[in-house]
């Protein structure tokens, strides 16, 4: 007879809690566990701020599965899809290919994942404290932040070294924040040109309150410690987006050498793919855990809305709700097996505990509030026996005690990774390279401008020679010259790019024939140019003022829901060669011209297909605030023979066009012959 075989896909505390409850219950060959998690180990969580603040080594806050787990049969292959329908799941095999296996019950503990794209700009330039990889990755920041800091002569940019910025009230926002805070500032002693004034640590929370899950009592006390401290609190501040040099809010921008981000999760994306019902990303469970509509398939922890009976109210996603939640879903997996009635899941809460820095915490447990050392101590004490072995919690313990005693450790293992493909972002304002700049990476625009400034005796702060918009590349001469930068690059409006370090860079361009031939072409214009070349041309386009240049728009202005057929009776009964492509409120969305039009008939395109779905979209611009230098330079990087003239790079509301041989022309004119 076929043992029963119960499949559990994640290693978080829910999915370990139920294993552990099924392994204690059945005998060895009763039932087959498995267990699927992509790390080897349990992450301890609510201690990875600790790990950050070098209050524990890293070892510490992670358990070996296979030994917690003996009598599981513990599998790191990925899971890809759960199908309902069939009982079996799909898995990714150590080769790469598929691997199918099935199942006679199925937990979902798959908790929940990093999104930083909550906020533009954050997946690019702030660090997640979710696995014990960030926490090990944040400590060495913070680290070679104090390292840079120390050799720093520019006194501004030794602040900005030292300025380390939080980004949300939570447990993870407060204890990450606590906990770098005592790091630095406990480790100033060892640095001799880093002064307490240079540190800041800046907690960041879109409420007026951080720790909103305890009394507000303990909030305050809690608010009032950490400022005392030394944390700066922006309180009823939501950021809006993070840039390199810091994080911009509504009141304003906050400089920050190191952002940590501590809000911004979604589901795995496994349960996306599931064939069940889901609520704002989350699998819907009947009482007792069970997928609704299913008999056999259960789900706990962050990937699940479980209601709890006890209050009537949807689980939060902490440890000990998925701890209760997996043991009684184990529970009333036994149940179902022994044909029993399952029980709905309630749960009340023991208690709420939270570190603050300083050897200090705030608790609520079983109706008392305490705060200051005694809850630090009794939030120690608690996480410890909280830990899954005896090994590890006499480790921990002595690391503890070790720290009452003796500072924390400062070594760090440097954890530079190899040169890759990136993304960044850049608020409007933003150098993304400075001129006298040594050489690193080459940039690609995905969405947004660029305008590129030159210092010279007449602008020292930077004359606009030419803006570049989605699609175009920078810094490669300087690279392919192992020159500094010759310019500087600032972002016109909010961009996005793709960054190639150096290495990758060389090595792409020299094998890549498309890439070598556009850098061949790229070059030749941005230095070929014959007013570049001629100072009495440079001097007579600074001169020309754009609105000399401006002509109506090609008319009319047409709207995206423009099907093919009517642009084709358009271009049929005018004079255009182009047109362009506008919004409600005239914004510019793209352009089509006659050769887009032909193409588009030329790939059998049917009549009624919308101008949006083959027209150029995003094209390059000129504002009307614009000099001429700026037109000229858009015209030498686009080979284009007209150019949309919008009012603003805001609004991008057309109000004219500009033609390259009227500009040539009037040039040619006052030239010298």
């Amino acid at each position: 007879m076929a043992r029963t075989r119960i499949v559990i896909i994640g290693g978080g505390f829910g999915g370990v809690k139920c294993a552990r409850t099924l392994c204690d219950e059945f005998r060895r060959n009763d039932a087959e566990i498995v267990l699927f998690n992509k790390e080897n180990h349990l992450v301890f969580s609510p201690l990875l701020a600790d790990a950050v603040g070098s209050s524990l080594n890293l070892q510490d806050v992670i358990v070996p599965l296979r030994q917690l787990l003996p009598g599981v049969v513990c599998r790191t292959e990925e899971v890809r899809h759960v199908d309902l329908d069939a009982n079996e799941i799909e898995f990714e095999g150590p080769d790469g290919l598929p691997r199918k296996m099935g199942y006679d019950h199925v937990v979902v503990a798959c908790g929940a994942v990093s999104n930083l794209n909550v906020v533009p700009g954050m997946a690019d330039h702030a660090f997640p404290l979710k696995t014990v990889g960030d926490a090990a990755v944040l400590r060495t920041q913070v680290l070679q932040q104090l390292e840079r800091a120390e050799v720093c002569e520019n006194a501004e940019r030794r602040r900005w070294f030292c300025s380390f910025i939080i980004v949300g009230g939570g447990y993870s926002g407060v204890e990450a924040a606590g906990e770098i805070n005592d790091l630095v500032r406990g480790s100033l002693r060892f640095y001799h040109n880093i002064k307490p004034d240079d540190v800041t640590v800046t907690l960041m929370h879109s409420r007026d309150q951080i720790l909103p899950e305890i009394s507000p009592q303990l909030r305050e006390f809690a608010r009032e410690k950490m400022q005392s401290a030394g944390v700066t609190m922006h309180l009823n501040c939501r950021v809006q987006l993070a840039t390199g040099d810091g994080v911009g809010t509504c009141d304003g921008f906050v400089r920050g050498g190191t952002i940590v981000c501590t809000i911004g999760s979604t589901t795995a994306p496994i349960v996306g793919r599931m064939n069940t019902p889901r609520e704002k990303g989350r699998v819907l469970t009947q009482p007792d855990m069970r997928l609704r509509g299913r008999t056999n398939a259960w789900a706990v922890g962050d990937c699940a809305t479980i209601i709890n009976a006890h209050d009537g109210q949807p689980s939060p996603p902490t440890g000990q709700f998925a701890e209760r939640q997996g043991r009684q879903c184990a529970q009333n997996i036994l149940r179902a097996l022994r044909n029993q009635p399952t029980q709905p899941f309630s749960f009340r809460v023991l208690g709420q505990l939270c570190s603050i820095g300083g050897h200090r915490a705030v608790a609520e447990m079983f109706g008392l509030r305490l705060s200051g050392f005694i809850a630090w101590f009794v939030w120690r004490g608690v996480y410890l026996f909280k830990l899954p072995s005896w090994g590890r919690r006499i480790q921990v313990g002595m690391d503890w005690a070790w720290l009452l005693l003796f500072p924390r450790d400062l070594a760090h293992i440097r954890t530079d990774t190899t040169e890759r493909v990136t993304h960044a972002y850049y608020a409007p304002g933003d150098f993304i390279i400075r001129q006298g700049e040594p050489p690193t990476n080459f940039y690609v625009i995905e969405d947004g401008e660029v305008e590129v400034l030159r210092t010279n005796e007449l602008h020292p702060d930077g004359e606009v020679i030419a803006t570049l918009g989605p699609g175009a590349f920078f810094g490669e001469q300087a690279l392919l010259n192992n020159q500094p930068r010759t310019a500087s690059v600032r972002a016109r409006s909010a961009v996005n790019v793709i960054v190639m370090g150096r290495n990758v860079f060389t090595t792409i361009s020299k094998s890549l024939a498309p890439l070598r031939a556009a850098l061949t072409s790229a070059i030749t214009r941005r230095s070929g140019s014959f007013w570049q070349e001629r100072p009495q041309a440079l001097a007579a386009l600074r001169s020309f003022s754009l609105g000399d240049f401006i002509e109506p728009a090609p008319q009319p202005l047409l709207p995206t829901t423009t099907t093919l057929r009517e642009l084709t009776r358009q271009f049929a009964h005018s004079n255009n060669n182009v047109f362009y492509i506008v919004s409600a409120d005239d914004r510019l969305e793209g352009l089509v011209t006659l050769t887009d039009l032909l193409r588009a008939q030329g790939g059998s395109l049917p009549p009624e297909t919308p101008v949006a779905d083959f027209m150029a979209k995003r094209p390059a611009s000129v504002a009307a605030t614009d000099t001429a230098l700026i037109a000229a330079s858009a015209f030498r990087e686009h080979s284009f023979k007209s150019l949309p003239i919008v009012a603003d790079k805001q609004t991008l509301r057309v109000v004219g066009t500009i033609r390259a041989r009227k500009l040539i022309a009037r040039l040619l004119e006052t030239l010298p012959t």
